[in-house]
């Protein structure tokens, strides 16, 4: 797994994780720490572009859980976009869809910041 992540806006108020890959329990530590990283440098709003990810499992469902609370206790939020309909399917199950707000593309997810 892949991931990039770049600040965007004028006071850099918005980190954009661009997951490349599978998250599953081969990459879940590597996934983790970098997540931790990102809140570490700062990040208070956070978009995960799921565009090139295919599968997520239980324990990549329950970081991603962890991210948007923490997101929430510092003022900000967590969005997903780009998610494939199979990774949508996952959060459906655990009924998080009702709780994180999901985008079809970048550019909307971008813009629910403004």
């Amino acid at each position: 797994m892949k991931i990039e992540v770049k600040d965007i806006g004028e006071d850099r108020q918005v980190t954009i994780m661009e997951m490349d890959g599978v998250i599953d329990s081969t990459n879940l530590e590597e996934f983790f720490k970098k997540v931790s990283m990102v809140f570490k440098g700062g990040a208070i709003n956070i978009i995960m572009d799921l565009s090139h990810t295919s599968y997520i499992s239980s324990g990549g469902l329950s970081v991603i859980t962890d991210a948007f609370k923490k997101a929430g206790d510092r003022g900000g939020k967590l969005v997903i976009s780009c998610a494939s309909e199979s990774v949508r399917e996952l959060f459906r199950v655990i009924r998080f869809d009702r709780v994180i707000e999901f985008y079809q593309d970048l550019d909307s997810a971008i813009k629910s910041f403004a």
